[in-house]
């Protein structure tokens, strides 16, 4: 198990169970040591996550700990953190409860106009607040699962300029079920949807890992 540099705020971790395969993301800015402790401790509560359910079945023996990464900021830890579950779901079963990023972070809002920047806050709450939109919506937005929100783009990224339509438009394949046979690509979800007539919210949500399948098909963005 790494150590957590000197110089980093804070670090990524993977949890894996020997026994069932499943894995857990977590993201700390103390050590991976003291996250262990503290997750058998919930463990012994009999907490209900599913990761202190699972320690509590398996016992706290039978996972494996390791840094995965290292982060200089808040903002670069709640990124990482999410771009590990996204990366980590496409094969494995996830003990996380939700797809990360759950730090207090900086918020961009950008025109979609020019792109130039209008301003920055210091949380998806005070952001969401600002345009009267909820926190995931935001939280959306900034993943790049949404192009924009309210007619704004927004991004955990501070740019000179930010061209949010061609920094957010994501391809994405269509595979045959079982076969798993590529069987299209498109420009866009939105693309996608109006050709195969699936919801645009049902093929992200697949994308996204959150559904094994929308319309009889299974779809990944393109990487």
């Amino acid at each position: 198990m790494k150590k957590n540099n000197g110089n980093s705020l804070g670090v990524i971790y993977t949890v894996k169970c020997e026994i069932s395969g499943e894995m857990y993301v977590g993201a700390t800015t103390d050590s991976v040591q003291q996250r262990k402790l503290d997750h058998n401790n919930r463990a012994m509560r009999g907490e209900n996550h599913p990761f202190a359910q699972a320690i509590a079945t398996y016992g706290a023996n039978a996972f494996t700990w390791n840094q995965t990464d290292t982060a200089s900021s808040i903002d670069e830890l709640a990124k990482k953190e999410v771009e590990t579950i996204k990366k980590l779901k496409e094969n494995h079963k996830l003990y996380n409860a939700d797809r990360g990023g759950g730090f207090k972070k900086t918020i961009y809002q950008y025109s979609k106009n020019d792109g130039s920047l209008i301003a920055s806050y210091d949380s998806l709450e005070e952001a969401a607040k600002s345009v009267n939109a909820s926190n995931t919506s935001i939280s959306n937005a900034c993943l790049g699962y949404n192009k924009s929100c309210l007619g704004y783009f927004w991004s955990y990224n501070l740019y000179n300029t930010y061209k949010g339509e061609d920094r957010r438009l994501k391809k994405v394949q269509q595979f045959a079920i079982p076969s798993g046979l590529l069987l299209n690509t498109f420009n866009s979800v939105a693309e996608a949807s109006r050709q195969t007539g699936v919801s645009k919210t049902c093929i992200s949500r697949v994308c996204r890992g959150e559904r094994e399948k929308s319309g009889g098909f299974l779809w990944k963005y393109k990487s």
